[in-house]
């Protein structure tokens, strides 16, 4: 056969389909969506630990007080920064309290007491917060604030 040709019959698809063709484009781009959400928010979760808690139990002219704990690694230690003022003022590493050692049931169940010691604070209002410091993959850092608000206190003047 030389020079011949083959004449193709194309035929447009049925309109249902069309319908069906879009139908699963569709669904397959939203579950393509719906795993790339939860891939992101398993990462986000794993580097950027919204667990991270803890509490200021005491705040005065010298000294700030309290306890922080990871769930998700409650045995590791956990860096802190402490802001007085909002001024990164000190760094400390909380390590794990031994359960024998323990003052709490509070303290057993992997919270890591920490204290920061510092000179006399001028007389007028201040305010602490505490950050546990966190290192993503691209070694990033990032501070979490062990807790919602940070805590005010007054210093008199003169003690």
């Amino acid at each position: 056969m030389t020079g011949a040709s083959v004449d193709e019959v194309v035929e447009e698809p049925a309109p249902e389909i069309v319908a069906r063709l879009i139908r699963a484009v569709l669904l397959k781009s939203l579950l393509e969506i719906l795993i790339l959400c939860l891939v992101l928010g398993i990462a986000g979760f794993k580097y950027f630990n919204p667990t991270i808690r803890g509490e200021i139990t005491q705040a005065d002219a010298v000294s700030v007080r309290g306890w922080v704990a990871n769930p998700l690694a409650p045995h590791d230690p956990i860096q802190l920064e402490l802001a007085i003022d909002g001024r990164p003022t000190a760094i400390m590493t909380a390590l794990e309290v031994q359960p024998e050692h323990a003052a709490s049931a509070l303290l057993r169940r992997g919270q890591h007491s920490f204290e920061f010691s510092f000179q006399r604070l001028p007389a007028g209002t201040h305010s602490v917060q505490v950050y546990a410091v966190q290192t993503t993959p691209g070694r990033t850092l990032s501070l979490v604030p062990i807790t919602r608000r940070s805590e005010t206190f007054t210093v008199s003047p003169g003690r």
